[in-house]
């Protein structure tokens, strides 16, 4: 798993995971969140559109970095999610705790940061 963070202003930040978000990317992807919120970021957008896969560790990993976030839905955003990631977070009811988007645009757009 590679994970990359790009801010687009102070406060709002894209992170886009490459590989599969599960128990060994899990840590990681909570560190990041951990790191953006001490660097004064509020709001992120997750771009989950190399995310073959993830497991009940990487949907807890998002829970974490929600909550680390402040707990509000709009202050983490879930992008281009594939098909297996969508039916998870339909299966579990993850898709009313977290919005999704189809793309990082769109939930940029919703963050108001173009």
């Amino acid at each position: 798993m590679e994970i990359a963070s790009k801010s687009i202003s102070p406060t709002v930040s894209i992170v886009s995971f490459d590989g599969a978000l599960n128990a060994r990317s899990a840590e990681e992807a909570k560190q990041t969140f951990r790191d953006l919120v001490e660097k004064g970021v509020n709001q992120v957008v997750v771009d989950l559109h190399q995310v073959p896969f993830i497991d009940s560790s990487g949907l807890a990993a998002l829970v974490s970095g929600l909550k680390t976030l402040g707990g509000e839905a709009a202050h983490l955003k879930l992008a281009a999610p594939q098909a297996q990631a969508r039916l998870l977070f339909e299966l579990t009811m993850f898709d009313r705790v977290f919005e999704i988007h189809d793309s990082v645009e769109a939930a940029l757009d919703t963050a108001g940061a173009d």
